[in-house]
């Protein structure tokens, strides 16, 4: 969060229409096991031929390929499908030729495969693991006929980016002081930690330039191993990071074309994930996170939103945006800010910088949003992360603490870092290094003294 106040705004024209979103992992081609080491089996790659379990033989009619759009495809060329369409209990998984349609889209979570359209789980029929068992949908259970081993051996993730539990109290002490890495920043934000090359990802802001006072900014790399920092991103118009489910971009709340966009980590292309919502320019695209079907949800504040004019007639808002199509979550929240999702991303929670509070909504298995309800109270929230038990940092700007919530509200403790705190996200090789991004805002000519903090805590958590 940043605020500036300033110079009478000029008019700009107004960008309509979205691109699509950044895609989701992909796990490649091979096995898919499940009860009892079966392998999932389609005798024939014909329309309606229904899927079974088998005994794993390494042929043609036992690989499967997990695509970054959430489709199945059999070795055929066709696709993983619920017969019909149907959203009920006992529904028929069958290949089919693929077709885009929701009953063909399929969601890891919980160590089980969830059909994004009926919400419901791939599963052996009768808890059975003998050959030529059929498979259908039903409600999740958490059985063992409901679970999952991807090809390769990587087991469906129940936690995306998270090591199985159980977990234990998250906090080595009630109240903590994180450790300053380095300081001499004039404005850090939105830390994202790449597992990949073992290296946190931030944002470097900086004060407003040109006609309409808008802050440039860039994308920083700090890597703990040699202690460097390097921008690797110039003039990227950040706030807010998220690393994408499968690690080769990063997306980033972009104030600089009042845009979200994602950069490719490999060449630094940008990509405009949204670009606006109902033909309007938003206000200023502030924090994001990315769910496991590839939805991204962000809040839209007007901090960065400089001398340029308000396009959205005084409403700051929470949104998503899937496959290219943005839609309103809540234009009710004064300056929302700091926007997470459960390890299993069945809840959002966003903070309420002006309100005073946390929200929550559950998740959708489309990845739609429930009726919002308050999860605690908390003034002046930021940036926040979860742990992978689904405990919640939320960062306070005032008073530079990082406040943690276990996932029913109850208050566990607090860690200090400099006097204003803007994020926090989880890094570091067994994944529990809490970074903070903290400090003493400009007062002009880029005078601000940020540091990048950090902690060790007992529970793994999400990488932004």
């Amino acid at each position: 969060m940043k605020a500036h106040f300033g110079r009478i705004a000029v008019a700009v024209l107004c960008l309509a229409g979205v691109a699509i979103a950044a895609p989701a992992a992909e796990a490649g081609t091979g096995a898919i096991t499940g009860i009892g080491g079966k392998c999932l089996d389609v005798p024939a790659g014909t329309n309606g031929t229904r899927v079974q379990l088998w005994s794993c033989t390494g042929g043609t009619a036992q690989q499967w390929t997990v695509r970054s759009d959430g489709t199945i495809t059999a070795a055929s060329g066709t696709c993983l499908d619920v017969a019909g369409g149907s959203r009920a209990d006992g529904a028929a998984v069958q290949v089919y030729d693929c077709n885009g349609t929701g009953a063909q889209q399929w969601r890891p979570q919980n160590s089980t495969l969830v059909n994004t359209a009926s919400g419901k789980c791939l599963d052996a029929t009768g808890v059975s693991s003998a050959d030529g068992t059929q498979l259908q949908q039903w409600t999740c259970t958490g059985g063992t006929n409901q679970r999952w081993t991807l090809p390769g051996g990587t087991t469906v993730p129940a936690n995306g980016f998270c090591p199985d539990g159980p977990f234990g109290p998250p906090l080595p002490s009630e109240h903590l002081t994180a450790a300053n890495i380095r300081d001499g920043y004039n404005f850090l934000e939105g830390p994202t930690w790449d597992k990949a090359t073992q290296s946190l990802l931030l944002t470097n802001m900086h004060d407003g330039t040109g006609e309409d006072n808008v802050e440039p900014s860039d994308i920083l790399r700090y890597t703990p191993a040699t202690g460097t920092f390097t921008t690797v991103i110039p003039d990227a118009g950040s706030n807010g990071l998220a690393l994408s489910r499968d690690g080769k971009s990063v997306l980033a709340a972009t104030h600089d074309q009042r845009t979200v966009s994602a950069y490719d980590l490999a060449t630094g292309q940008r990509t405009t994930v949204a670009a606006g919502y109902q033909g309007r320019r938003f206000n200023s695209p502030n924090d994001l996170t990315q769910g496991p079907d590839g939805t991204v949800y962000f809040t839209d504040p007007d901090f960065q939103r400089a001398d340029r004019p308000d396009e959205m007639g005084g409403k700051t808002s929470v949104f998503r945006v899937r496959d290219g199509v943005v839609s309103l979550i809540d234009d009710t929240i004064r300056e929302p800010n700091g926007i997470e999702l459960s390890p299993d991303g069945t809840t959002l929670y966003v903070g309420g910088n002006a309100t005073g509070r946390i929200y929550r909504y559950p998740v959708n298995a489309d990845g739609s949003t429930g009726p919002r309800a308050d999860f605690a109270s908390l003034g002046g929230t930021d940036g926040g992360t979860v742990d992978c038990a689904g405990n919640v940092y939320q960062v306070t700007y005032g008073d530079g603490n990082v406040h943690v919530y276990s996932p029913s509200g109850q208050s566990l403790g607090t860690i200090s870092a400099g006097p204003n705190a803007t994020n926090a996200a989880f890094g570091g090789p067994d994944g529990k290094t809490l970074y903070i991004t903290s400090g003493t805002p400009s007062g002009g000519g880029d005078s601000g003294d940020f540091a990048l903090y950090s902690i060790q805590l007992n529970v793994p958590g999400w990488p932004y």
